[in-house]
C-alpha cells in the first residue's frame, strides 16, 4: 500500500468518525435540552399549585371580610365565590399551558437530537462510499484501471487509429 492510499483511507476513516461523533454529540446536547426542557415543565405545575394555594387563602380572607360587613347579601357572595374559583383554575390552566409548551419544545429537541445522529450516520456512510470510489480511480486501486492502461490511454493519439476514442465515420 502506497503513502497515497494509506492517506486516503485514514482520511476516510477520520471523516466517517468525525460524522458519526457530530451526530451523538448533537443528540447528546438535544436530550440534555429535553430533559432541562421536561424539568422547567415540572417546575411551572409545581408553581401553579402554589400560586392556586395562595389565591385560595386569599379568597377565604376576602369572603370572610365580606361576611362580616354584609352577611344579607348571599348573592354577592356567591358570585365573588364563582369568580375566585375561577381566578384560582385560571392560575392552574396557565401553569398547564406553559408546562405543555416546554414538554413541547423537548420533544422537539429529541427528534431534533435523533435526526443529527441519523445525519450523522449518512455522513459516515457517504465518507466511506467517497473513499471507497477514490480508491477505485487510483491506479493499481481496487477497481480502476491499471496503470498500463491509464498510460496508454493518456499516451495515445486522440481520435486517430488505435486511439481508445474512435469515431466512425
Amino acid at each position: 500500500m502506497s503513502g497515497t492510499e494509506a492517506l486516503l483511507i485514514l482520511g476516510t476513516a477520520v471523516s466517517a468518525i468525525g460524522a458519526i461523533q457530530g451526530g451523538v454529540a448533537a443528540q447528546k446536547d438535544a436530550n440534555n435540552n429535553a430533559q432541562g426542557l421536561f424539568q422547567t415543565a415540572h417546575a411551572d405545575r409545581i408553581t401553579a399549585l402554589e400560586k392556586m394555594k395562595r389565591q385560595k387563602r386569599a379568597n377565604a380572607q376576602i369572603q370572610g371580610a365580606n361576611r362580616s360587613h354584609n352577611p344579607d347579601k348571599l348573592d354577592l357572595l356567591e358570585d365573588n365565590a364563582r369568580e375566585q374559583k375561577l381566578a384560582e383554575l385560571d392560575i392552574l390552566h396557565a401553569g398547564e399551558v406553559s408546562a405543555r409548551g416546554h414538554e413541547n419544545t423537548a420533544r422537539l429537541q429529541i427528534a431534533k437530537g435523533k435526526s443529527a445522529m441519523a445525519s450523522g450516520v449518512f455522513g459516515a456512510f457517504s465518507s466511506v462510499l467517497m473513499g471507497a470510489a477514490t480508491y477505485g480511480m487510483m491506479p493499481g486501486g481496487g477497481g480502476g484501471l491499471t496503470t498500463a492502461q491509464q498510460t496508454s490511454i493518456i499516451n495515445a493519439p486522440s481520435g486517430g487509429f488505435g486511439s481508445p476514442i474512435t469515431i466512425g465515420r
